[in-house]
């Protein structure tokens, strides 16, 4: 008991509320089941209702070169994407937290992994099979709405970094 008083006072000393890890925690579930239920998606009803659940209704999308994007934008690309090959695959793993009253910073990278086959010898042997991982970093804006957490916004801070298996 007087173990947990004195990391509890050590984390509070440090500005880190007592609550980050189980933030963390709760913020890292909630970006495996973003990654697997877009996944999933089969009709533009189900991207609808995913983005009533899990997204601020502002939610805004900024690129790498600093172009802001909203929602009826990145709808549109998210129908288009239905049926289309998925990769092998995809998570978001949080890098770095920071916590606020109401709201939490978060930079997490999307990590995505596919098998190609190159044609043009790109990376190795004409026709080959190579592993492509994609990991790009984003800055995340999670806001407590009613209890629940919803994403807001969603920057890219960094371009895409393509990590290629090149044995042949």
């Amino acid at each position: 008991m007087f173990t947990i008083l004195i990391l509890t006072m050590a984390l509070a000393a440090a500005g880190v509320p007592a609550d980050a890890f189980e933030t963390q925690a709760e913020l890292q579930a909630l970006y495996d089941e973003i990654t697997d239920g877009t996944a999933q998606f089969a009709m533009p009803s189900d991207v609808d209702l995913f983005h009533d659940v899990r997204y601020a209704p502002d939610f805004v999308f900024v690129d790498v070169v600093g172009r802001i994007h909203t929602w009826p934008e990145i709808r549109e690309q998210e129908i288009a994407a239905i049926g289309a090959p998925l990769p092998d695959s995809s998570s978001q793993p949080i890098q770095k937290l920071t916590l606020a009253q109401d709201h939490a910073s978060v930079v997490v990278n999307m990590i995505t992994v596919r098998t190609i086959v190159d044609p043009d010898g790109s990376y190795g042997r004409k026709g080959a099979s190579h592993t492509l991982t994609d990991i790009t970093p984003f800055r995340d804006l999670w806001v407590r709405v009613a209890g629940e957490w919803k994403l807001k916004s969603r920057v890219q801070i960094k371009a895409t970094r393509v990590v290629v298996d090149r044995d042949d």
